[in-house]
């Protein structure tokens, strides 16, 4: 399946790649590959098939491996996106004003990580030794570990639950919408 989707999505780019080749083998490239692709693409046979993919895929997603339907194909599942931008915006705020507390740099120094404790902050070994007294009082210290110290604030955890409940409502959202496209996808195959 996630390979079809690739497919479907560097079609057109094969083919330009194809359509620039310029050398003694670009009469035969044309008759045996792009002449056949034309008439594959076209909008009665494999054409319609990769609108719906283009249209139902979020492309931006599958470039970094996961395969998701586009918020743009539902309105529920745009709603839910938003949504869920709103809570990772909140997040990266909170994230911000958490180095600004403990006086370290974002990113750098205060890291935000998701994982199977959902939201959390990770420093250093080193950088915990210096706002120790500030962590224990302010914090909530969930994990020590070699490589640092991972801990969280109630902020942190109410947002990071928000999230995961958005997330798993537009995961759901996703499942009977890709249901659908599986199905509309269906009508596309030809009878022998």
């Amino acid at each position: 399946y996630s390979l079809v989707l690739q497919s479907c999505s560097r079609v057109s780019y094969i083919k330009g790649i194809l359509q620039q080749y310029n050398g003694q083998f670009s009469t035969l490239i044309r008759t045996k590959f792009l002449d056949p692709l034309e008439e594959w693409m076209t909008e009665n046979r494999f054409g319609r098939f990769a609108s719906l993919v283009e249209t139902a895929i979020d492309l931006d997603q599958l470039d970094n491996g996961e395969y998701r339907i586009s918020p743009l194909y539902s309105s529920d599942l745009a709603v839910l996106k938003d949504e869920l931008s709103v809570v990772e915006d909140h997040i990266n705020n909170l994230h911000m004003h958490t180095a600004n507390d403990l006086d370290l740099s974002v990113d750098k120094h205060l890291k935000l990580e998701k994982g199977p404790f959902g939201h959390v902050f990770r420093i250093s070994k080193k950088e915990e030794q210096k706002v120790r007294k500030k962590l224990t009082s302010n914090y909530i210290i969930i994990e020590t570990r070699k490589d640092g110290v991972k801990f969280t604030s109630p902020k942190l955890k109410k947002l990071g639950d928000q999230y995961q409940a958005l997330l798993s409502e537009y995961t759901s959202c996703q499942k009977k919408v890709a249901d659908n496209v599986v199905r509309v996808s269906g009508t596309f195959s030809e009878v022998h």
